[in-house]
């Protein structure tokens, strides 16, 4: 019993000890910062924008151009299509075969409002097949085209040097269309009037050839731009008359008068410029009669086919100035093809078919054929479509010319 009543003494001690002292909590580990992670998600391309990327255009064009790459790529892509508005662009792809013929060229001669109307066409469909403007468009291009981004802007690495800066925008230019106001040669000596306003006189009421206003956007944005230098159509006015035009209800100044007269003085309107030509400048005519033309049409008069000259000295101008366009049609299917082709179509083998008396090329190189006008000459002869003012004008002149043409 003693020993028992020890033992329980020492462990009633030994409980006492243990429950007496301090408690000491179990040690745990800091808990780790957490590690940093890059949770955004990088953007996805849309298709257009990873076509764009793919093919360095918009806003990936870094101006870097690898031709072999580009060559070779466009030689697997094997075909390139060309929307063109020139019936010389058969004649190009003849040249074009020889210089490639791995790769298929289709150009199409199908007019400025019919290049613009397929283009759009396909883009608002999503059913991509054009790979090349190869156009003018005026100004559905500043005005629909671009803004909507159906076609980009390519500039060859090789016309550096050669072409202006101002004619690389907002597209890289090909040619020049120079529009003149003509005579028949074969019955004047010299053109029967000096000043535009003289087509709205009345020895001039239906004697005069253009095509068609109210159905091409060409022509109509060629006649806005005259109305477009008000100024210089006024200044026109006072050295006819000796005195300043009165202006009517509907007319706000001088360039608008102007083109109320001119449609009222029913100007003739033929479908196309051939048939302007066939009505004015045929030779053997008997009848005296003035159009507004092409100076490209000029060989036609050297081979004997026409017969009619430039009014030059016309005031306040001769005539408009229109531009074509190259681009890349936005989602071509063979990019790198269309970028061969517009290398190809700028440089002296590709421009040839277009190379010819009445022609002007942005190449400062080239050089115009014996008795032609300069550049800079014509320049100073002419008005450069005005595009924006004439594509937010186009519906309200188209209306205002139908409701003028031909009254009293």
């Amino acid at each position: 019993m003693k020993a028992f009543a020890k033992i329980l003494t020492i462990c009633m001690l030994i409980s006492l000890l243990v429950g007496c002292a301090t408690p000491q909590s179990t040690p745990t580990a800091e808990p780790k910062p957490a590690e940093p992670t890059n949770t955004a998600v990088p953007p996805t391309l849309t298709p257009a924008e990873s076509w764009l990327k793919e093919n360095q255009l918009g806003q990936y064009d870094t101006g870097a151009q690898d031709w072999a790459a580009i060559e070779a790529a466009a030689k697997k892509e094997g075909k390139v299509i060309v929307y063109a508005n020139s019936s010389k662009i058969a004649k190009a792809a003849e040249i074009w075969a020889e210089m490639y013929p791995e790769i298929t060229m289709e150009g199409y001669d199908l007019g400025g409002d019919e290049v613009l109307a397929k283009t759009v066409g396909e883009q608002q469909s999503g059913l991509f097949v054009g790979d090349v403007w190869f156009s003018s468009g005026g100004a559905d291009v500043v005005g629909n085209v671009l803004p909507n981004k159906y076609v980009w802007r390519f500039v060859p690495d090789t016309l550096a040097g050669k072409v202006d800066a101002k004619y690389t925008q907002p597209l890289l230019f090909s040619r020049f269309g120079t529009t003149v106001l003509a005579y028949n040669s074969e019955l004047n000596e010299t053109c029967p009037i000096s000043n535009f306003w003289e087509l709205t006189q009345p020895e001039w009421k239906g004697k005069i050839f253009i095509e068609d206003p109210l159905n091409d956007a060409s022509t109509l944005s060629k006649l806005i731009t005259y109305a477009y230098h008000a100024e210089e159509m006024k200044a026109a006015y006072v050295a006819l008359y000796g005195k300043e035009p009165v202006l009517d209800a509907d007319t706000p100044d001088a360039g608008w008068l102007w083109l109320k007269r001119f449609a009222q003085n029913a100007p003739v309107p033929q479908p196309g410029g051939d048939e302007v030509d066939s009505a004015f400048a045929t030779p053997g005519m008997t009848e005296s009669y003035l159009a507004f033309t092409s100076y490209s049409n000029y060989p036609d008069v050297q081979d004997g086919n026409l017969a009619f000259e430039p009014c030059w000295g016309l005031q306040p101008v001769i005539g408009a100035q229109s531009q074509s366009y190259l681009a890349v049609i936005n989602q071509a299917p063979h990019p790198n093809a269309a970028k061969l082709f517009i290398r190809f179509i700028t440089s002296e083998e590709g421009r040839d078919p277009w190379a010819k008396f009445g022609t002007y090329f942005p190449d400062s190189t080239y050089e115009v054929p014996e008795g032609q006008k300069t550049l800079d000459e014509i320049f100073t002869m002419t008005w450069f479509i005005e595009e924006k003012y004439a594509y937010d004008n186009l519906v309200q002149a188209r209306d205002f010319y139908l409701l003028n043409l031909g009254k009293p």
